[in-house]
């Protein structure tokens, strides 16, 4: 994925004191759009996007710049709450993309799958609530970090 962050934007991230490990997406007007790398290098999020036929990444993508521009879309079509989470998922089709907010209009892209039937798979659900635990525990931490 190319990034649409310019070097001094990438800085201004990383001066911020959010010391995730992040890969910049997609700044728009109301939000910038990271995507969350785990210890090692691994993004599920980056290797969904990745594995994508064209024509749904082209879907994907279009919707994930459309959030960055105007935020996320309230209706719940394409963008939704997930019961007893506390992280979201962006929807395209049948693809499904969890992300959480981040502090200073950021959202954090932590990993997608395809959709094949009415119910979420639960071991994608696991996935994302692991990765969402991860990135809140290091804003946690860093909130502490900062407070002295």
């Amino acid at each position: 994925m190319e990034s649409a962050f310019s070097a001094a934007q990438w800085l201004t991230f990383v001066k911020s004191g959010l010391n995730l490990p992040l890969s910049p997406f997609h700044e728009g007007s109301s939000f910038a759009l990271l995507i969350y790398v785990r210890d090692g290098g691994a993004s599920p999020a980056t290797e969904f996007l990745e594995g994508l036929q064209r024509r749904d990444r082209v879907r994907v993508t279009a919707l994930l710049e459309r959030v960055a521009e105007h935020g996320p879309l309230s209706s719940g079509e394409k963008s939704a709450p997930l019961t007893g989470e506390n992280f979201f998922e962006f929807k395209a089709g049948q693809q499904r993309l969890f992300w959480c907010y981040a502090p200073d209009r950021r959202i954090i892209l932590l990993s997608g799958f395809t959709k094949k039937g009415s119910r979420t798979p639960k071991n994608e659900l696991a996935t994302g609530r692991t990765l969402c635990e991860e990135v809140r525990e290091e804003i946690s931490n860093e909130d502490r970090r900062s407070r002295g």
